[in-house]
């Protein structure tokens, strides 16, 4: 109730709200459980507009919490209802980004969250400055979500180097568009991504600094010809390009150099069914197999049916990734869906 009416008195104190970005991690008993009950009650109170999560899914080999798999699991469950579009970040990925690229051997939280704060200015970065060709919250839901059920979403940031190797990193427009979309400059770990097999069903790319449109489409083109990235079939065009002339601005503490030019990738990619299979229903069958740690949340007023009820509705939506790639309508999208 407390954060209900903190919700209402910020909301009816601004002139236009466009939407909420709830930041949460999925894997914990507070992110999970209270996270998933705010975006409920918002989504009760503020049926039509757009809410983007960024959710901290659980690493594939750090864990900080047990029940993990059971929190996660129940969480997607209430996420495939309640948000529009879910960016899935996970620490393993981050911490190898600041260890590898910003020459961090022990990352703090705070550098982390640094890196996903530097995504999340750029998503919104159009609602705060003029730019040739702004992006929305609005816009990412429409053109990047297109089926309901598969908004999770995949992100990377470039240019991410430390201050001493900025001198003589070469920063084009093609360069740092190039590193945004490999692998390991994503902020979730995919073990073996085949950038022909994991397709992409939409991409947003959004570039701050002083760049044409002539130039960022041309850096599009160039990605489609040289097999960069592969698109469903049914998607010919894929790709959404928002442009700000403003850069990321300075903060203090701040590990990365500051850059002129940034770019900002959102995609839909079928690569992130693998973080719920492998991550998560693989996990929660060995635990919910032997019904560990369950009286805990039956405890608390839960009811074994629910348990059950996530993990199908886990199962559909690995069957609804599946489907997308092998262009076969399924029955369940559509039949089970509330528009």
């Amino acid at each position: 109730d407390q954060v209900n009416d903190r919700l209402r008195k910020l909301v009816d104190n601004s002139q236009n709200v466009q939407g909420f970005i709830i930041n949460h991690a999925v894997g914990g008993g507070t992110g999970s459980g209270l996270g998933a009950l705010i975006l409920e009650r918002i989504a009760v109170d503020y049926r039509k507009k757009s809410k983007i999560g960024f959710e901290i899914y659980p690493a594939p080999n750090i864990s900080t919490c047990i029940v993990e798999p059971y929190n996660a699991m129940l969480s997607t469950h209430w996420l495939l209802d309640h948000t529009g579009v879910s960016v899935v970040l996970d620490n393993e990925a981050i911490y190898a980004i600041c260890q590898k690229q910003l020459d961090t051997d022990r990352p703090s939280y705070a550098e982390l969250n640094q890196v996903i704060a530097k995504v999340i200015s750029s998503m919104t970065a159009s609602l705060r400055f003029d730019g040739e060709l702004n992006v929305d919250l609005g816009e990412f839901q429409t053109n990047l979500v297109p089926f309901p059920r598969l908004h999770f979403m995949t992100t990377a940031l470039a240019p991410v180097i430390s201050k001493k190797k900025a001198g003589h990193e070469a920063q084009t427009v093609r360069e740092i568009t190039d590193h945004a979309f490999q692998p390991a400059n994503m902020l979730v770990k995919y073990a073996d991504f085949d950038p022909v097999e994991d397709k992409y069903m939409a991409i947003s790319i959004n570039y701050r600094g002083k760049i044409m449109s002539k130039e960022a489409n041309a850096t599009v083109q160039w990605l489609k010809q040289n097999n960069k990235i592969s698109f469903v079939e049914w998607c010919p065009t894929g790709f959404k390009i928002g442009l700000n002339a403003v850069p990321a601005a300075l903060v203090g503490g701040d590990l990365m150099a500051p850059a002129n030019q940034n770019v900002t990738m959102i995609g839909n990619n079928v690569a992130v069914s693998r973080v719920f299979t492998e991550r998560i229903n693989k996990k929660y069958d060995m635990m919910y197999g032997q019904r560990a740690f369950v009286h805990w949340y039956v405890g608390e007023g839960m009811e074994e049916g629910e348990f059950s009820e996530a993990r199908e509705d886990l199962g559909f939506l690995e069957k609804d990734y599946l489907d997308v790639v092998t262009e076969q309508a399924s029955d369940e999208v559509g039949g089970d869906e509330e528009f």
